[in-house]
């Protein structure tokens, strides 16, 4: 094959890539003379292969192992040093009951506040700025012809070139109400007990009280809820709640632009970092459970479970399907 040929399928892959689709209209573009000597080493250059994860993970997505072998490692340690009593050995520590006890709560306020100020904002921002221009158009209308031309430019900062689709709200909303959904089966109710507990039960477990399906009744009435596989619901939930509220911040780390968008802006900065900080409480209170709590088997269906959800939605149907489709990655005004 043709030196020439190769360079120009290679070029032809670069311009398909989304940093070649983003690339601002008046930077540099390249430069169409090149040595021979480039032209050859181009065509020897080797060619990375596909691995299997590649074809369908994207490049954020990778971030995801971090809780295997968070388990892994905790799972490690707890097996070396386990035995040994700490603050958060306790589940009664502060950040069990106030915060993992109703993570699902938690997840969901923060997203909804961020949703609200980072998004809602800069909607309600693009419809007054069209309104404000509606006005300009139609003042400019009964103006002279010497008016017309010397309108302003628009502000640095304005809306103009940065559109957020105006369903971006409804799409991530419905990503939010299928995640919830998702958990409520799984934890809450199943038509009657939650998954988990219905699992329990099956695999010979039963509460010492009579005629209780379901964990939470059980201890309530001061049974014992022993006998069976006990899934970790802790290691469901915040790995379930990590990966979405990952996914729904997934801008941040494919798109540069958007951390600049947002340094003007105290509020939707705040926002961001309340939701990386509930992130970064997830996965630490996922290490203390492979460290503290339940057997192995029991984390890593937990596990599984958390990232069951995740694979089939993030990594799989919503990169295809229209609706609600992939997290968007406009960058707010």
């Amino acid at each position: 094959m043709e030196p020439s040929s190769i360079l120009q399928r290679k070029l032809g892959a670069s311009q398909e890539h989304p940093i070649g689709r983003d690339r601002a209209p008046d930077s540099p573009s390249l430069s169409p003379i090149i040595s021979d000597a480039a032209l050859q080493e181009l065509a020897n250059a080797p060619t990375p292969p596909d691995t299997f994860l590649s074809q369908y993970l994207l490049p954020h997505q990778y971030i995801a192992f971090i809780f295997p072998v968070t388990l892994l490692l905790g799972s490690l340690f707890g097996a070396i040093n386990g035995d040994r009593e700490s603050y958060f050995s306790n589940k009664r520590n502060i950040f069990n009951v106030l915060f993992v006890k109703n993570g699902w709560g938690w997840t969901t306020l923060v997203f909804l506040v961020y949703l609200a100020i980072v998004y809602g904002k800069a909607l309600i921002s693009e419809e007054q700025h069209t309104q404000d221009r509606a006005h300009t158009r139609s003042g400019e209308s009964s103006a002279s012809p010497r008016s017309t031309t010397e309108a302003s430019p628009p502000a640095a900062g304005s809306s103009v070139n940065s559109k957020v689709p105006s369903d971006v709200i409804v799409r991530a909303l419905v990503r939010w109400g299928l995640a919830t959904v998702y958990w409520w089966i799984i934890s809450q109710w199943f038509f009657g007990p939650g998954l988990f507990d219905r699992l329990f039960v099956l695999t010979g477990g039963s509460c010492t009280v009579n005629g209780n399906w379901s964990q939470h009744t059980c201890r309530k009435q001061g049974g014992l809820w022993a006998g069976g596989i006990d899934i970790s619901g802790h290691m469901f939930l915040l790995s379930h709640a990590w990966l979405f509220l990952m996914e729904e911040l997934s801008i941040f780390m494919n798109v540069p632009e958007a951390l600049t968008a947002i340094q003007n802006r105290p509020a939707a900065k705040y926002a961001v970092l309340s939701v990386t900080g509930l992130c970064g409480l997830w996965w630490w209170m996922s290490l203390m459970t492979s460290v503290y709590y339940h057997h192995l088997a029991e984390r890593l269906t937990g596990l599984f479970f958390g990232m069951a959800f995740w694979a089939g939605t993030y990594v799989t149907s919503y990169k295809v399907l229209p609706f609600p489709s992939m997290p968007d990655q406009t960058v707010m005004p």
